[in-house]
């Protein structure tokens, strides 16, 4: 049923696999979650949440295990109801709907969930360079980002480590980060959450699903295999060298010139070139919403980019083909369609 994790890379020590990275960090970041929590509109759960702790794929990946058949569980879809649309750090499950109608995913999830142990190996979704990272406990901890072209982006979540350069050129199933359990969700938690890397995929500056719902058919920015993801044991017939990342440089000015947040225009401003503050402004004005005035939504960030041909951009799964040949549904009899 299981086998061990062929490479399973070196890990830092126990409070950094958890994203915390000091007290005062600590702090300052447990006051934000206090002071939402009398008003019930950030870093809320109910009795639906309870079905997010699964013992039966947390603790073989905490062990190091991996399913024998190649499959790696999907722990959450994304929710085609509020995904992509609104985000308030919450893990609610009343109005969610994954792309079959089934209910394997909580309120306004904007990622999949593959579970796998901490320390696996993640590798590029598409060839593309390496733009940007983000490290915020609140929100899945440490991240990385590929910029794949034609508007078309990649995220990896809770990750251990990035271990792939800021501008480097990633070829499709290149190794670029290594998975870990960083984060609020995940800290809180632990063991019963079952570690994962929480893969995002962005269209112009908006999250989208790379699952093809019923009718969707030749929707860019998808899986390369359909509803069936593979892993890439190298590169596809039609791969080809990324196009270089392109931005509205006024846009981008523009738009950070609104933001609310000192600590994160700092971030903005301090980010190593245009790519990575595009990358690093479209995930905030997504995730960080009390940083921009009358909430994110008021700006629309397919400006931020170029109109480009995402089509041309065609996915695989972001573990390697070592460890991994697939994806399925991890459900259970309350998330069937």
């Amino acid at each position: 049923m299981y086998r061990r994790l062929p490479e399973r890379r070196p890990l830092p020590p126990l409070v950094d696999r958890f994203g915390i990275r000091s007290p005062a960090q600590l702090r300052r970041d447990l006051g934000e979650v206090l002071s939402h929590l009398p008003t019930g509109d950030r870093f809320t759960f109910d009795l639906g949440s309870t079905g997010l702790l699964r013992p039966d794929l947390s603790l073989p990946a905490y062990a190091g295990l991996i399913p024998r058949d190649g499959l790696a569980p999907v722990f959450n879809f994304f929710d085609r109801t509020g995904g992509g649309r609104g985000f308030r750090s919450t893990v609610t499950r009343s109005r969610m709907r994954d792309h079959r109608g089934g209910r394997l995913s909580y309120d306004e999830h904007d990622g999949t969930d593959f579970v796998c142990p901490p320390g696996t190996p993640l590798c590029a979704a598409a060839p593309g360079v390496v733009v940007a990272t983000r490290d915020n406990w609140l929100r899945g901890g440490l991240t990385v980002c590929v910029d794949h072209g034609d508007g078309v982006v990649t995220q990896y979540t809770h990750l251990a480590s990035v271990d792939a350069a800021i501008g480097q050129e990633v070829g499709r199933g290149e190794v670029i980060a290594t998975s870990g359990h960083s984060g609020l969700d995940m800290t809180q938690f632990f063991p019963w959450v079952p570690p994962h890397v929480h893969f995002m995929v962005w269209l112009r500056g908006r999250p989208v699903d790379p699952y093809h719902a019923p009718g969707e058919d030749g929707r860019p920015a998808t899986w390369a295999h359909g509803n069936q993801p593979r892993t890439a044991d190298g590169p596809l017939a039609d791969d080809r060298r990324p196009a270089a990342p392109s931005v509205d440089r006024r846009e981008v000015e523009r738009a950070i010139g609104r933001c609310r947040d000192p600590r994160i225009r700092d971030e903005l401003e301090r980010a190593p070139g245009d790519a990575a503050r595009v990358a690093v402004l479209e995930d905030s004005l997504h995730h960080d919403r009390p940083a921009w005035p009358a909430g994110a939504e008021t700006l629309d960030p397919s400006v931020l980019r170029p109109a480009g041909d995402p089509s041309t951009v065609r996915l695989t799964l972001p573990l390697t083909a070592e460890a991994f040949r697939g994806a399925r549904a991890a459900d259970t009899p309350w998330t069937r369609p």
